[in-house]
């Protein structure tokens, strides 16, 4: 006789998350729920799930889900005192380094927040902010 092995009801989820979303190794509480479930399904009747156990998840769970709130909170902040810094640039005298390696300097004109690259604006040029080298005073 056969036997086949069976993948847990966890590797299927993980398996299907990977495929779904890119690789990706996050549960979101959907899944979470949806292996519990299976595993309540398909649990031991003689050695069923331990309650402590069951709860231990669930608190996981939640931290989980507190800690990606708390994950988006920060994120939003830090966007906030980046735009604020950023402003503060406005009329100051910078030197940045250009992607081709020059040196350009200048009153700093206005500022361009894009999500993953914030850009001062010197004369007709962007400037990363990554790439400034020296701030002067007015």
């Amino acid at each position: 006789m056969e036997v086949n092995s069976v993948m847990s009801s966890y590797q299927v989820a993980a398996n299907n998350t990977a495929n779904a979303n890119g690789a990706s190794n996050e549960l979101d509480s959907n899944q979470f729920m949806q292996i519990l479930l299976a595993q309540l399904t398909h649990q031991n009747p003689l050695e069923p799930m331990d309650n402590a156990e069951m709860m231990s998840q669930f608190s996981q769970l939640n931290s989980l889900q507190e800690l990606r709130g708390i994950n988006t909170s920060m994120e939003t902040v830090s966007a906030t005192s980046q735009t604020a810094y950023l402003s503060s640039l406005i009329g100051k005298m910078v030197k940045a380094s250009r992607a081709d390696g020059k040196i350009i300097e200048g009153v700093v004109e206005g500022v361009v927040t894009e999500v993953d690259n914030p850009q001062i604006l010197i004369g007709d040029e962007r400037v990363d902010l990554t790439n400034v080298l020296e701030i002067k005073g007015e």
